[in-house]
């Protein structure tokens, strides 16, 4: 089986602290953010770590999060999903000074769960991602 590693790096012109408050909000509220949610809930939720399921129009998905707040990453790591298995991982810092803006990092490890199919170029592609919640959030 392929994996397919990536990942991109995009600053963005709002604080950490909001960056950090948006990644928050999109975990415990998929469907504000995710246009295929038909369903979701929260499993489960100790400490830095939730299990999230949701019900797409690809299927069910059910994922570990992993909040990370020294480190300052959230970690999506797949337990269950039609085609792929894997992780993303967001990590934000701060732009030294520049207490305004935040370097968002998205970092991507997929792999098809079936080794004859091959994942899209494209598919859940970080600079997308990363390029995505910037315009999200400068918006």
């Amino acid at each position: 089986m392929s994996s397919t590693m990536r990942y991109s790096s995009v600053s963005i012109d709002v604080s950490v602290q909001r960056v950090w408050e948006y990644f928050l909000d999109k975990i415990m509220h998929p469907d504000r953010y995710l246009a295929d949610i038909e369903e979701f809930k929260i499993l489960r939720q100790t400490g830095q770590e939730i299990v999230r399921y949701m019900k797409t129009t690809l299927g069910e998905i059910i994922e570990k999060i992993t909040i990370d707040t020294t480190k300052s990453e959230i970690t999506y790591k797949i337990l269950r999903h039609p085609v792929l298995k894997g992780q993303l991982v967001n990590q934000v810092k701060p732009i030294p000074h520049n207490k305004n803006s935040a370097l968002l990092t998205v970092i991507s490890e997929w792999q098809s769960k079936n080794p004859e199919v091959q994942l899209a170029d494209d598919l859940l592609n970080p600079k997308q991602e990363a390029l995505a919640t910037k315009l999200e959030l400068e918006s």
